[in-house]
């Protein structure tokens, strides 16, 4: 009797293991200020759950490996030495340590905006580069990095597609650019943050990985602080189908997106200012809405809006998580094309910015929009607070293509 109980307690301890993921890991610790207090109000988030600190400024986040964990500091608190750890890592951290805040104006908070500088060199040149020297793609982003550091900006957005080509070749090749995304990355003026483009990760079984992303550039989706602006940047690089059956690249946030900007949104206060961007475009002049309504001259065939693959497909959902709050304006890149936009709705003005591609034509990044061509730049602009509410406004800054090496 006493051995069929303790097989039976085995067999049930078993099941419980096979049904624990042995994966999961738990991130706990405490968050502290520039003087080593303990800080309140601190998020921590491994893109899929966000948490923030109590009053003794600890915290528990429940994870998985693989996952990143990104820590934002609260208004008024800035970056520690480091602000994202691969999980297994932050897991053994138990301490989290913040920096003074920047000193900007209170009413008027610079930042810049730059996209698609499709990076390469001659370790990781695409095959089509052609005559032009593989050292003209990160000169060209160094110039820009450095004006960019001129203007003390309160913070740098890169809206994706830092690599060429990333989620071509095998993956020694994709590594070298990844590698040279992050050293990029690194000439940016501090705080900076990033989000994928759907050249900066690798298509494989249908899905798409995000590994490398991970690896070189941490997380996926993040949250950060402008003064009291909230910085939300998100990842929507996905698969769609072509009409022969084929896959191709599309711009879908998510469910895990989807579900963690609305956690993201119930921590924080309902009047926090909003500032989003994303790789594709939640929403866009040049090239629709979407779902499509009823007699659109665009037909798009497929569930997933295959016509509309240059507009985040799940834009609607998006859209309808952020639709009471105060919303400073949406940013994006992908298209190649600076543009803005307003949009008077029956109790909302939206502001919609397309960045320019930093690759412009030189090294055959520029899509073709027939006579209409669109210059190399970044976007600088400005966040101010107004009477009632915060806006932003943004300009393109064009740059020079650097001379050839004699």
């Amino acid at each position: 009797m006493r051995l069929r109980a303790l097989r039976l307690t085995a067999a049930l301890l078993l099941l419980a293991l096979a049904a624990a993921p042995a994966w999961a890991l738990t991130v706990q610790g405490r968050v502290l200020d520039a003087q080593g207090r303990p800080l309140a109000g601190a998020y921590v988030s491994d893109g899929v759950g966000v948490v923030r600190s109590g009053p003794d400024g600890t915290f528990s986040l429940a994870s998985e490996a693989g996952r990143v964990v990104a820590l934002t500091a609260p208004p008024g608190h800035g970056d520690g030495p480091h602000w994202w750890w691969p999980v297994e890592q932050a897991a053994q951290k138990g301490e989290f340590h913040l920096s003074a805040g920047r000193t900007h104006s209170p009413n008027r908070l610079p930042l810049a905006v730059l996209s698609d500088p499709h990076l390469y060199d001659a370790q990781a040149a695409p095959a089509w580069s052609g005559k032009l020297d593989p050292t003209v793609p990160m000169r060209a982003w160094q110039s820009a990095a450095k004006q960019i550091g001129s203007l003390s900006p309160a913070i740098v957005l890169a809206l994706g597609d830092l690599a060429m080509n990333a989620d071509r070749g095998k993956p020694p090749y994709a590594r070298a650019q990844m590698t040279l995304a992050r050293r990029a990355a690194a000439m940016l003026p501090a705080p900076w943050r990033a989000c994928p483009g759907n050249h900066d990760v690798r298509y494989a079984e249908g899905g798409v990985d995000y590994s490398l992303w991970r690896e070189f550039l941490g997380p996926l989706r993040s949250l950060s602080f402008v003064g009291p602006v909230a910085v939300v940047l998100l990842d929507n690089t996905g698969l769609s189908t072509r009409p022969n059956g084929k896959p191709r690249p599309c711009g879908i946030l998510p469910e895990q997106a989807l579900a963690w900007l609305k956690s993201v949104l119930a921590l924080l206060p309902p009047d926090t200012p909003l500032l989003v961007g994303s790789h594709y475009p939640l929403a866009s002049p040049l090239v629709g809405v979407n779902p499509l309504r009823k007699g659109s001259l665009v037909k798009a065939p497929g569930p997933t809006g295959l016509g509309l693959c240059n507009v985040d497909q799940n834009g609607v959902q998006a859209m309808t998580l952020l639709a009471t709050r105060p919303l400073v304006g949406l940013v994006s890149g992908h298209l190649h094309a600076y543009n803005r936009t307003v949009l008077y709705g029956r109790d909302v003005l939206l502001r919609l910015w397309g960045a320019p591609a930093l690759c412009g034509r030189w090294w055959q990044g520029d899509m073709d929009y027939g006579p209409v061509s669109f210059p190399p730049a970044y976007l600088r602009g400005e966040l101010t607070r107004g009477e009632r509410d915060w806006s932003l406004e943004l300009s393109q800054v064009v740059i020079q293509p650097p001379p050839q090496p004699r």
